[in-house]
């Protein structure tokens, strides 16, 4: 029997590999179900998939593209892609097939392009003003979408953060030998991303974590620090290897660990005395919320704008990094999870983004 056509597609990623975007995903697809929405997914990223409601297109993702812009059948399409062509496509959607299409803008792509990419500067633009919505996870990339013509009524704010569910706290989806590292170090900072460089420096701070544990482990001689990669491959390796022997030769080698297997974070983050973010650029970091949401501290850049309670240090700067850490490790000021408690401001921006996602195209 054919499938009745979905309602909505969702053109993106889906876990495994664990990331704030897959995250997203996932949880964004549980709240379409409480809803009783008809969904499909198409995973563009990794060849996850259910054959029910997850179908990976990743192996042959630039030509699918290209078909489904033609002739893909869902009424309403969500993009959560950062590339110019597929913001192109939804535009061709959009203005030529008479799609409901929704682009979501996770990182900070379009700034540098405006910035430094007259072509694509304009390519952007004349796509983004023919979208039907586009949501931006910060204030800065919305300001940026304003400048480049895009009507204020179709833009909109929405951090990435989905509060989880209880099963998603529960570690018996970690490696073990994580949560056993977990278990003997103390005091526990957490942190995740990917080998990524920004203007030629380490854009997830690895080296300064490195540099962090050094200068800390004279008074925390049991530090451990976990690094979640959301993203590893062959071509990181050199990088990594790079780091662990001046973590060797400072001797704080057996101070990290650095998980390149992936699986979820959420667990590990509950388990940390502080959750840290020395990125020199950021979207909006679903892990600085979810450690928040769950009661731990997080010391982070000032990259970009960052929530409130969030503890910052001078994008790049080691001895503000040290200094502000410190300072968080010596308040001690871990609360307890408020299991399913989810305040009225952040019910209501999932309810405005639900509507967005769901309203009639007009």
């Amino acid at each position: 029997m054919k499938r009745k056509t979905p309602t909505l597609a969702l053109l993106g990623s889906y876990p495994p590999p664990y990331g704030g975007v897959t995250i997203h995903t996932r949880r964004l697809c549980r709240l379409f179900e409480g809803k009783g929405v008809d969904y499909i997914v198409y995973n563009a990223a990794s060849e996850t998939e259910d054959r029910t409601r997850v179908f990976s297109v990743y192996r042959k993702r630039h030509v699918w593209m290209l078909w489904y812009a033609l002739f893909g059948r869902e009424p309403v399409v969500y993009i959560m892609s950062p590339r110019l062509m597929s913001w192109m496509l939804g535009a061709f959607m959009t203005r030529v097939r008479g799609r409901k299409v929704i682009l979501r803008i996770q990182n900070s792509r379009l700034i540098d392009w405006c910035a430094k990419s007259s072509p694509r500067r304009f390519l952007a633009a004349f796509s983004l003003r023919r979208i039907t919505q586009i949501i931006s996870v910060n204030r800065e990339i919305y300001n940026q979408l304003i400048e480049l013509g895009v009507e204020p009524e179709r833009a909109h704010v929405f951090p990435g953060f989905l509060p989880p569910v209880p099963n998603d706290l529960g570690s018996h989806a970690v490696a073990p030998e994580i949560m056993q590292f977990a278990a003997n170090h103390a005091p526990l900072i957490a942190a995740n991303g990917k080998i990524s460089f920004y203007q030629g420096e380490d854009l997830y701070g690895l080296d300064l974590l490195i540099e962090l544990a050094i200068q800390l482990k004279p008074d925390y001689p049991n530090l451990g620090i976990v690094f979640f990669f959301s993203d590893f491959s062959g071509d990181n390796q050199a990088y990594l290897d790079k780091l662990l022997a001046k973590a060797e030769n400072s001797g704080v080698k057996k101070n990290f660990f650095f998980n390149t297997a992936g699986g979820p974070f959420l667990p590990v983050i509950k388990e940390a005395d502080l959750f840290v973010r020395p990125t020199n650029t950021d979207g909006d970091a679903n892990s600085i919320r979810e450690a928040l949401y769950l009661g731990v501290p997080v010391v982070a850049s000032d990259a970009v704008e960052r929530p409130e309670k969030v503890i910052l240090f001078k994008s790049r700067n080691i001895d503000h990094f040290v200094k502000q850490t410190r300072l968080a490790l010596a308040e001690k000021s871990k609360k307890e999870f408020p299991e399913e408690v989810i305040d009225s401001e952040t019910n209501s921006l999932i309810e405005n983004y639900l509507e967005v996602l769901l309203a009639p195209n007009r």
